[in-house]
């Protein structure tokens, strides 16, 4: 009969305090989701009867805070999908939480980045138009919408939705990557989430025969650091830009006054986190922004 080999008592003494690591990682994700349950209850003790479920410049803050903390030999990108499958998850027991999602042909990637962000088990709606994407939004079907950024796919110009008061960018996708790769953009009718670090995003309206030059020097002159234009758009006489500054910009920015003197109305269209940067030595598709308002 085969001999039964022998265990090493090393061996096994190393899988008795892996599985003992195991056990006390589950428990501290059950003290989270406790804590979570206690955040929850804090905001309707404060009168806050519908509690964002989304919180991205919030969750960014957490993954540069734990990032920052990695030592080898655990990789950074591990710790941001292990986080964000956390967050996600304990975030769906807070209340019905689904994703409307721009899938055509043209942008099949847009899936693919919110499955990648908000887990397997998130309900993901597809929508063949920005129109049906917001639509989810509006009969609440969907709490957050995706939509590839601009500079991806120039055929489409739904960010001129974009208002203070009504649809605001909240995040950009893939969080641990940079802004030199394609991405998408998180959307959402409540007010953007400020994580410390982050870019904003301005539409601004002009004459049609302003060009980017001069909105550049508007924008000098504002003292707003301009980061990029992204997009642009031409509806009768008017053209819009979809701009890029290098930190938040706030609905009552008097800074945003000193643009319409110059000719200049924008409106402020929420903004994204600095991303994380762990994903930087991927293809780029485009050149990076600077500070001297570059196209990207």
């Amino acid at each position: 009969m085969p001999q039964t080999p022998k265990t090493n008592p090393a061996l096994a003494d190393l899988r008795r305090r892996i599985d003992a690591v195991d056990d006390r990682l589950l428990d501290m994700l059950g003290e989270r989701a406790r804590l979570m349950d206690e955040v929850r209850a804090a905001k309707a003790a404060e009168g806050d009867s519908e509690p964002r479920l989304a919180r991205p410049g919030r969750e960014q803050a957490i993954l540069r805070r734990l990032t920052a903390r990695t030592k080898d030999p655990l990789p950074p990108d591990l710790v941001v999908r292990l986080w964000r499958d956390i967050m996600a998850s304990l975030t769906r027991l807070q209340g019905p939480f689904a994703i409307a999602v721009l899938k055509t042909e043209s942008d099949p990637s847009v899936m693919a980045l919110a499955r990648q962000h908000f887990g397997q088990s998130t309900p993901l709606l597809p929508a063949g138009s920005p129109a049906q994407v917001f639509a989810r939004l509006d009969d609440g079907r969907a709490q957050l919408a995706l939509l590839p950024t601009p500079e991806d796919a120039p055929q489409h110009d739904w960010w001129r939705n974009l208002d203070p008061a009504g649809l605001q960018v909240l995040a950009r996708l893939p969080v641990d990557a940079t802004e030199r790769e394609p991405g998408a953009l998180v959307v959402a009718r409540q007010p953007f989430d400020e994580s410390g670090s982050d870019r904003g995003l301005l539409i601004v309206s002009a004459s049609a025969d302003a060009s980017r030059a001069s909105l550049s020097r508007a924008f000098a002159k504002a003292e707003i650091a301009l980061s990029g234009v992204i997009s642009e758009s031409e509806r009768g006489e008017r053209r819009s830009f979809l701009a890029v500054c290098e930190s938040f910009i706030a609905p009552d920015d008097p800074r945003l006054g000193a643009l319409a003197e110059a000719g200049f109305a924008a409106r402020v269209a929420g903004g994204y986190a600095l991303p994380l940067g762990l994903a930087g030595n991927k293809p780029a598709r485009r050149a990076a922004p600077n500070s001297k308002g570059a196209t990207r």
